[in-house]
């Protein structure tokens, strides 16, 4: 059976998404297609790219530093307390003053390079795609195609963050801004049995949770950016969350839990769903 797998964006609560494909193989449910936004753009193209689950979970789990990833903000707090964090070093505000945003990504990029052998969309073991927004149209960009680390970075470029990625003559920033849970780019693939994972979803905060400017700058983007998603039109769609890790990436083990237990909590539903067989039992 022909079936998509769409993965939201959500920052370091996209880690589940390693516990969701994890829990995928334990119930031999192999995508026809995986398109991810973000983190999910991430996850599933370095999946899509022939790289294990095993070898994912190891890398996200030991290997994954995310302060010995970026270039620009060497005084950086990754992964240590609320968002304001972000902008504490003089550094930092420095380079978004002066530049695009506050991280080049340049790191980032150089080592998905490495880990997906620096290969084209067209030569993944599993077929990719993912989107991004050109800054300069608005216009959303489909990736299904070219070269698959450039389509990673301009999925993944949320400001002020990280800088827009330049590529030919567009400036892409993060795909979730069109959409964060792209189903129609499946559909528009020509698939109709589609699973989606939703790593991100919005809920109710109490005030006190909102403790400052920037804190409440980015709940207003995410309500922003829920409030534009189109309407999620998947077979199976399953929401993989426990709390708020947007920039934490230090509960890799935590979060893949997430991930593992939302599938085995849905596991009668997508088994209905995805095994040809099952109507017939």
């Amino acid at each position: 059976m022909k079936w998509a797998l769409v993965l939201s964006g959500g920052g370091g609560n996209g880690l589940a998404h390693v516990g969701v494909i994890k829990e995928l193989e334990r119930l031999k449910l192999k995508p026809s297609l995986i398109v991810g936004t973000s983190m999910g753009a991430v996850i599933g193209g370095v999946y899509a790219s022939g790289k294990s689950i095993e070898w994912i979970e190891e890398f996200v789990t030991n290997k994954l530093k995310i302060h010995d990833m970026v270039t620009t903000m060497p005084t950086l707090k990754w992964g240590e307390g609320p968002l304001v964090r972000v902008f504490q070093a003089g550094n930092a505000i420095k380079n978004l003053m002066q530049n695009l945003g506050a991280e080049s990504g340049e790191k980032i990029l150089e080592i998905i390079k490495e880990i997906t052998e620096d290969i084209n969309i067209e030569d993944t073991v599993i077929p990719f795609a993912t989107n991004a927004v050109d800054l300069l149209t608005g216009d959303e960009k489909v990736f299904s195609s070219g070269n698959l680390a450039d389509a990673i970075r301009s999925s993944m470029s949320i400001p002020p963050f990280f800088e827009p990625y330049k590529l030919e003559d567009a400036l892409y920033v993060d795909g979730a801004f069109a959409d964060n849970m792209p189903v129609n780019i499946a559909r528009d693939m020509g698939f109709r049995k589609i699973l989606s994972v939703d790593v991100s979803p919005p809920r109710p905060l109490e005030s006190d949770k909102i403790k400052n400017s920037l804190e409440a700058t980015w709940r207003a983007m995410s309500i922003s950016i829920k409030n534009s998603h189109r309407p999620v039109k998947a077979t199976v769609h399953i929401e993989a969350y426990k709390g708020a890790y947007n920039f934490d990436f230090e509960h890799a083990d935590e979060l893949i839990d997430v991930g593992r237990q939302a599938v085995i909590d849905n596991e009668l539903k997508i088994k209905r769903a995805f095994y040809s067989w099952y109507h017939r039992i």
